[in-house]
């Protein structure tokens, strides 16, 4: 019998059948239990089940649970933006997860275009809408949105300059984005 929480692959012998049924993410074969998904195994003592918490199950549980996400808008269209979200709260994620941002779900306010509120590359800081593919993202509340910006003309980090303006510190460029409670402001944070 394999340690409980530890890594396990597929086809990997996690127990006999006499110790345990199958479970969640896991099958049986000619008497041994074999995990069937990469993730953590799981002893379930009371009911005697060897289970594997795949990672997806795992990362999906944090989603659910999560205050905010932050994410990297990767490409926009009219009236949406593809987003990578790259970390749960303060702890970042082995490898992305894909969501969208409807252009009703970025301000209150009346906006005609998605670019007047995110570009390309803008990092933000969201909330999920749903938790089911494709995942939904909000921006609407007041914390909420761009959080890390670089200037569309030469590529320089861009300061918090009013509550709808970034001031690009090199070029002097001033751009409009929806900002969140934690963007850059000049000084530092």
């Amino acid at each position: 019998m394999r340690t409980q929480g530890e890594l396990t692959l597929p086809g990997e012998e996690l127990a006999v059948i006499e110790e345990f049924m199958t479970g969640d993410g896991t099958y049986e074969q000619n008497g041994i239990v074999r995990a069937a998904v990469v993730g953590k195994i799981f002893y379930d003592m009371l009911n005697r089940k060897s289970n594997v918490l795949g990672f997806k199950k795992i990362i999906f549980q944090h989603l659910k649970k999560a205050k905010y996400v932050i994410g990297i808008v990767n490409s926009i269209k009219e009236d949406s933006a593809l987003v990578s979200i790259v970390g749960i709260e303060e702890r970042g994620l082995a490898s992305p997860i894909s969501a969208y941002l409807h252009i009703s779900q970025i301000s209150n306010k009346k906006i005609n275009n998605v670019t007047d509120a995110i570009k390309i590359g803008d990092v933000i800081k969201a909330k999920l809408l749903s938790y089911t593919f494709p995942l939904a993202l909000t921006i609407k509340m007041k914390d909420l949105g761009v959080i890390y910006a670089r200037c569309s003309r030469c590529g320089y980090l861009l300061i918090k300059q009013d509550e709808n303006n970034l001031k690009c510190q090199r070029c002097g460029n001033i751009e409009q984005r929806k900002i969140g409670s934690y963007m850059v402001k000049k000084g530092g944070n």
